[in-house]
């Protein structure tokens, strides 16, 4: 059994490490375009993705208008596609990305500082 200081110690330590959702939306709504939003939350790659994507598709899809080929804005309009996919699920499930992302952060804390590995049917 874990002691009443060390849980103390692991609650101090996630309140001070535990990611916000309302700050994730916030991140979503006004800097969806570099994938903040997903960098908060520890989805490096999915982050980069948009970073790639987003000037991908505003690139070929200017190229492919001013210059009359349908291939550059074919392309284009289909990374911007993709792009709307994502920002459409992550609008409806970027929350329970958040709270994913706390239960491996308490977990994670529990771990180092308990010394053993976290049961959470014993904890929670």
């Amino acid at each position: 059994m874990i002691s009443r200081e060390k849980l103390q110690l692991i609650d101090i330590e996630f309140k001070r490490k535990r990611k916000d959702t309302l700050t994730a939306y916030i991140f979503l709504v006004f800097l969806w375009f570099i994938g903040l939003h997903k960098f908060y939350i520890g989805r490096t790659i999915e982050g980069i993705i948009y970073l790639v994507f987003v000037p991908l598709s505003l690139i070929f899809s200017i190229y492919g208008f001013f210059n009359l080929d349908n291939a550059f804005l074919f392309i284009g309009i289909s990374f911007g596609g993709l792009i709307g996919i994502f920002l459409f699920l992550d609008v409806i499930t970027l929350w329970k990305q958040v709270e994913k992302e706390n239960d491996k952060i308490y977990k994670d804390i529990f771990e180092k500082i308990a010394g053993y590995p976290y049961d959470q049917t014993i904890y929670q």
